[in-house]
């Protein structure tokens, strides 16, 4: 019985050990597969318009959901992105770039519905930093928009509502 025991305790510690097709969780694989991907501007296109985008990490600035607010979730579709900015609807033109990682956007406004003076902040510096994105790339479910002396847009991928 405790030789049954102990190798239940060692398959489970080995089991936590290996990643997913049996390589080390530390080895090369996991390693390059962690990293951020620039996809080309097809790739990037079909990625952005099969999900809704929920934000989730800003450096320095809380992100709104739950208590706090609802969520900036953003859609993609046919050269434009439309969603929730934290108080108010937000619009705008985006564009692709030939190089690989390089996206545009164009235009970035909100409706204007007053919301508690700390949304409309919010909403303000995320309009304004989500307008100045100059490079997207993907990891895994997390999708980050770039932008030159701004901190990451961290958002995470959610199926389409409807799909």
């Amino acid at each position: 019985m405790r030789l049954i025991s102990a190798l239940a305790v060692l398959s489970v510690t080995l089991a936590g050990c290996t990643a997913p097709g049996g390589g080390s969780a530390q080895g090369p694989a996991a390693t390059s597969a962690a990293r951020p991907v620039a996809l080309s501007a097809a790739e990037a296109r079909t990625r952005l318009e099969a999900n809704r985008w929920e934000l989730v990490y800003w450096e320095g600035t809380p992100v709104p959901h739950g208590d706090n607010g609802e969520p900036v979730i953003l859609t993609f579709a046919e050269g434009r992105v439309s969603g929730h900015a934290g108080c108010n609807r937000m619009m705008a033109g985006y564009e692709l770039g030939a190089s690989a990682g390089q996206i545009a956007i164009k235009g970035a406004a909100t409706t204007r519905m007053a919301c508690e003076e700390g949304r409309m902040t919010f909403e303000a510096a995320f309009t304004k930093a989500f307008g100045a994105a100059t490079a997207v790339r993907f990891e895994g479910p997390h999708m980050y928009l770039d932008s030159p002396g701004v901190p990451t847009l961290k958002f995470h991928l959610r199926e389409l509502q409807g799909a």
